[in-house]
């Protein structure tokens, strides 16, 4: 009996998902603006969420269709960038807020309903959580990675670069308010240079922060700074036009505004439930490790 309660709930979580891909991606391919699609992408994520966990009563179901959809919008992303596809399915940033939407709204609809707690009684969110956090964690650091040390991987992010490495704070930036006076660039080259260095490092002190939120303030004050001092310091290596003291400034600002988020989301949470954000269950089975979550 539990055997065929496994195959039906795997059925229904390969078929939302399927049927998830076809709905995004078909808006994607017949319609033009980016809201309606993105829209369009929320709506059928956020109702084949609700559909699984109403049927499953788990949020481990969540997770495989998060997993599932967020692969196969991945693959035709990366299939779409790197391929020859162009006049079938071009390409464009759109695909990845899908991607995004993929992984985030799933999420966010399920820490919504542990933290309020409405319908069907839904069992194991900290694993859910834990499963969702270290996907998304495996794909962030490939991302950061590979902007950091792949030449001309990001272009927009990189508008001006030094022949060698930089220790002269706030050198680009200078540069780019002084053409921006001259009328030569936009304000949006400015602004997009400087959220790209401060939000991206916006999740790493999110988790920073969690994993360290029983040790001092000065252990994760510190933390904060470990993943960009080893990026800069690797880069120094062996990419020094890269190697650049801004990005180390705004990458430690960027975690600060992440483990700021961190604490706003716990205020939220204990004020609705009474108890800290993933607090300990002992029925979980990583209660008792360091790096639970």
């Amino acid at each position: 009996m539990q055997r065929r309660m496994n195959i039906q709930a795997s059925s229904l979580i390969i078929l939302l998902s399927v049927l998830t891909i076809l709905v995004q991606f078909t808006a994607y391919y017949f319609i033009e603006a980016n809201y309606i699609i993105w829209g369009a992408a929320c709506i059928i994520t956020i109702v084949c969420c609700h559909i699984l966990q109403e049927e499953t009563s788990t949020y481990e179901a969540c997770f495989q269709y998060s997993f599932l959809t967020l692969f196969i919008s991945l693959v035709i992303l990366v299939v779409t960038y790197f391929g020859n596809v162009q006049d079938f399915l071009p390409y464009s940033s759109i695909m990845l807020g899908i991607a995004v939407i993929n992984w985030f709204l799933p999420l966010l609809h399920c820490f919504i309903r542990y933290m309020l707690e409405y319908g069907t009684k839904v069992d194991d969110f900290n694993e859910f959580y834990r499963n969702t956090s270290i996907l998304f964690l495996v794909i962030y650091l490939s991302v950061i990675f590979y902007g950091a040390f792949v030449k001309n991987s990001f272009p927009w992010a990189y508008p001006l670069t030094y022949d060698t490495y930089n220790l002269m704070p706030f050198g680009i930036l200078s540069t780019q308010i002084e053409d921006y006076l001259y009328g030569n660039i936009p304000l949006s080259d400015i602004i997009t240079y400087l959220l790209s260095r401060t939000l991206v490092f916006l999740p790493y002190g999110f988790y920073i922060t969690l994993l360290l939120r029983r040790q001092a303030r000065l252990a994760r004050l510190c933390a904060l700074l470990l993943l960009p001092f080893f990026i800069e310091a690797m880069q120094f290596v062996f990419l020094r036009a890269y190697c650049d003291i801004d990005d180390l400034i705004y990458a430690f600002i960027g975690g600060l505004i992440g483990s700021l988020l961190y604490y706003l989301i716990n205020v939220i949470f204990r004020a609705i439930t009474g108890k800290d954000f993933l607090m300990k269950e002992t029925s979980y089975r990583f209660s008792n490790s360091n790096l639970h979550f």
